[in-house]
């Protein structure tokens, strides 16, 4: 608990704990799950737990700790138990997107736009609406990435967006945007 005057009051506010349960389904997003950590240790007070954890619901928790505990070797003494709810918090998705016109021709287009995205180590992801899908990993998280090139009046109209949390879509929107606009004037 922390004490905090506002306009001479004593105002009183909890500190919440939550303890986050993260699936993952490859090393190497377990990988990325450890880096966020890291990045946020000295940011935040986040304590990595060791052992097991579980998610008990019920009203029989007595007679598990029970067993429990006589299967340990300092009985209950590693053991913290925290009430908890599920909660839902508000992270929206964030997407961006980019549109061009040109004149140049949708195979070297096509050919341009796959170029970028596999240096950006875009994996593929198949194709739709017309467009392609990709993914894409980069130190400040994952992206997802749709393209689609629309004939229209003689011009090629170029659309791309981007998808995902946080900085990840400006930081890939950039680098999209930025090799894309060279190209364009480059070949025009």
């Amino acid at each position: 608990m922390d004490v905090t005057f506002i306009r001479g009051h004593p105002h009183i506010t909890f500190r919440m704990e939550h303890l986050l349960v993260i699936d993952y389904e490859t090393d190497a997003e377990r990988k990325r799950i450890d880096s966020t950590i890291d990045r946020w240790r000295s940011k935040l007070d986040i304590h990595r737990e060791k052992g097991v954890v579980i998610r008990f619901s019920g009203n029989r928790i007595d007679e598990f700790l029970r067993d429990l505990y006589a299967r340990l070797d300092k009985g209950g003494d590693n053991v913290r138990i925290y009430a908890s709810e599920a909660i839902t918090p508000q992270v929206e998705e964030i997407s961006e997107n980019l549109s061009y016109i040109t004149d140049i021709d949708a195979t070297s287009l096509e050919k341009f736009l796959r170029f970028l995205l596999n240096k950006m180590n875009a994996g593929y992801e198949g194709r739709t609406e017309g467009g392609e899908s990709f993914s894409a990993y980069t130190r400040k998280g994952r992206a997802s990435i749709t393209t689609r090139i629309q004939e229209r009046n003689g011009e090629r109209q170029v659309f791309i967006n981007i998808t995902g949390f946080g900085a990840v879509v400006q930081f890939v929107s950039k680098r999209i945007d930025d090799d894309l606009r060279a190209f364009l004037e480059g070949s025009g």
